[in-house]
């Protein structure tokens, strides 16, 4: 295993506007690997609880840099104050950008950058990776966004508008502060399935099995994307078999996953 020094870096005031980065040691103009996790958007998980730390204690046997993001959450019930529309878009957009104000010191290459996300972490890094398409009038337009060149969304929710396809439809009206008939615009500027660019190359990673993101939003996404996809497709893999955790997962469905990582990190160059 590669020796990897870790570090907390704020990219903002908040206490949750920090990401970890861990950098290889004696590696010099290192490739990016971003880590979103998921958890519906909400504010009982964290970099240290959610499955996703399983994805970055494995990127530590490559000689890559992490940069494993956290980020302003909704409060778990009621009325989302915490972190109302557009916190968790601007949060994670700030965060990755903030990769520019880095890259001399820590000895990054920005032009090898690959992210990835589980669940609604793979919304957020979906969407991230896909601000080029944002209209100049949105709240989250951004002039300049880093160029994602990779994208993996496991278990993604790639489609805000087809709430029906998740088990927890109201998150998504919490997370946007309404539905798509109240605010248009807002599903527009974060809805990844019509925001990919086509230099984009984006594997998309989805169970057969899972009752959380029902596997059709996987078919709606490549049937609008303009994205090159690749499409795994576990046929008895459920929402978080595919990920080591404290419950119930799956060794060669993990197995699986980490032969993809390791494929695009060699993609990287």
């Amino acid at each position: 295993m590669n020796t990897h020094q870790k570090k907390t870096v704020s990219y903002g005031s908040e206490g949750q506007q920090f990401a970890h980065l861990y950098t290889p040691t004696h590696a010099n103009n290192t490739p990016v690997v971003i880590v979103v996790h998921g958890g519906y958007w909400k504010d009982n998980h964290s970099l240290e609880t959610y499955a996703t730390r399983a994805i970055v204690d494995y990127l530590q046997t490559f000689e890559v840099a992490i940069w494993n993001v956290e980020y302003r959450r909704m409060n778990t019930e009621g009325e989302n104050i915490n972190a109302p529309w557009p916190t968790t878009f601007k949060d994670v957009a700030d965060a990755i950008d903030y990769l520019r104000h880095i890259q001399h010191s820590e000895s990054l290459d920005l032009r090898r950058v690959l992210i990835i996300g589980h669940s609604a972490g793979g919304h957020l890094a979906t969407w991230a990776a896909s601000r080029e398409g944002i209209a100049a009038d949105s709240e989250l337009y951004y002039n300049d966004p880093l160029k994602i060149q990779r994208v993996v969304t496991i278990a993604g929710i790639l489609d805000l508008v087809s709430v029906n396809d998740v088990d927890q439809p109201e998150q998504i009206y919490r997370l946007m502060g309404g539905t798509p008939y109240s605010h248009p615009e807002r599903y527009l500027a974060c809805n990844p399935s019509r925001l990919c660019h086509p230099q984009m190359v984006l594997t998309v990673i989805h169970g057969g099995r899972d009752t959380c993101v029902n596997v059709s939003q996987v078919a709606q996404f490549c049937e609008q994307t303009r994205a090159r996809v690749r499409q795994i497709m576990l046929p008895t893999a459920d929402h978080f078999s595919m990920l080591p955790h404290n419950g119930h997962w799956v060794e060669t469905q993990w197995q699986q996953i980490q032969q993809l990582i390791a494929e695009e990190i060699v993609a990287l160059g």
